[in-house]
């Protein structure tokens, strides 16, 4: 009896069209998933006609699922890193925008390991390890994914930004430029890029006895957190000389409203934010930052996803961090 399409469509669970493009030999199908039906193509003994199906690929297809992904530039630059590195890597990426992770993300991960995607890059900042735990339990095995979104304990290969090295280069710079009474914005605490951050701040003060932190606010990465720090930092009667903030957003908040107030900057009050996002090099004066390369992020991000797939390296749980530096500039 001849085989069909719809024999090994039944025999290995995907669509019949999926089965159909494997053995015409597409390359917008996951190698997985190519695997998968060749090799029951092979068993239940239908014939391949033509060579299309074994072509060498010569591009992988990558998505990156992000959350949270709104206007603004620290979602633009990191995107634009990430698909510029792709493009040196012959990558073809593709964004997928998820709005409800907690209920939406196991399927769409699923979905997009099953049948199209070679790898995932996974930009969720607000999950937890017992989420990324759920995450590798509901997909195949030593399926190539790697994490963009710090966490202490990861579950998979992470690539991020050295969050706590950029929170104590701001303080050292704080100390180089003689400011002593120094301030923080916080990020949410719930994020482990925030604790690091801070982490990496009060303990380059810890270790200088010249230097103390008579200052801290509460944040939440927003521009609406930057200005309530400020009102807080123009009501408080012992005022820091610099302030660390969390990330450029409530930087820039805080300087913009410091202006419209009459505080001279650095002048009365220096300010260093961290992202070091484009916008920086048109306020006034111009805001100094943590500088965060994201084409080096989407370079080592991609390097590794496509060390995965070849199967050069099948390690789970390791985390690199990519080096930050303080960039320079009037606020600081």
């Amino acid at each position: 009896m001849k085989v069909t399409l719809k024999d090994i469509a039944d025999d290995t669970g995907f669509a019949i069209s999926t089965v159909s493009r494997v053995l015409r030999g597409s390359d917008k199908i996951s190698i997985n998933t190519q695997k998968k039906v060749l090799s029951s193509a092979e068993k239940l003994g239908y014939k391949i006609v033509g060579n299309g199906a074994q072509k060498q690929r010569d591009r992988f297809n990558v998505a990156l699922v992000a959350s949270g992904f709104h206007e603004g530039e620290f979602y633009s630059s990191y995107f634009h890193g990430l698909n510029k590195a792709s493009s040196q890597n012959k990558v073809h990426l593709f964004l997928n925008a998820i709005l409800n992770y907690k209920k939406d993300l196991p399927k769409v991960l699923n979905d997009l390991a099953a049948n199209y995607y070679d790898g995932i890059v996974l930009f969720i900042p607000e999950l937890s390890r017992p989420d990324y735990e759920a995450i590798a339990r509901s997909l195949p095995d030593e399926y190539p994914i790697i994490s963009n979104s710090l966490i202490e304990n990861p579950v998979f290969p992470t690539v991020t930004f050295d969050s706590y090295s950029g929170g104590y280069l701001a303080a050292q710079h704080f100390q180089e430029m003689g400011y002593k009474n120094l301030g923080i914005i916080l990020g949410p605490p719930e994020r482990s890029e925030s604790r690091f951050r801070k982490n990496g701040f009060l303990d380059y003060l810890s270790q200088n006895e010249d230097l103390q932190c008579n200052w801290v606010a509460e944040g939440d990465f927003t521009y609406d957190a930057g200005i309530s720090a400020f009102w807080k930092f123009h009501k408080d009667v012992k005022k820091p000389d610099a302030i660390f903030a969390s990330n450029d957003t409530m930087a820039q908040a805080f300087l913009e409203m410091a202006k419209e107030n009459g505080y001279s900057i650095p002048g009365d009050i220096a300010i260093i934010g961290y992202d070091d996002l484009p916008h920086n090099k048109y306020t006034h004066p111009k805001l100094s930052s943590i500088h965060t390369d994201y084409e080096k992020l989407g370079n080592t991000t991609i390097k590794a996803l496509l060390e995965r797939i070849s199967k050069s390296d099948t390690s789970s749980g390791l985390l690199s961090f990519v080096p930050v530096t303080v960039s320079v500039e009037e606020s600081a």
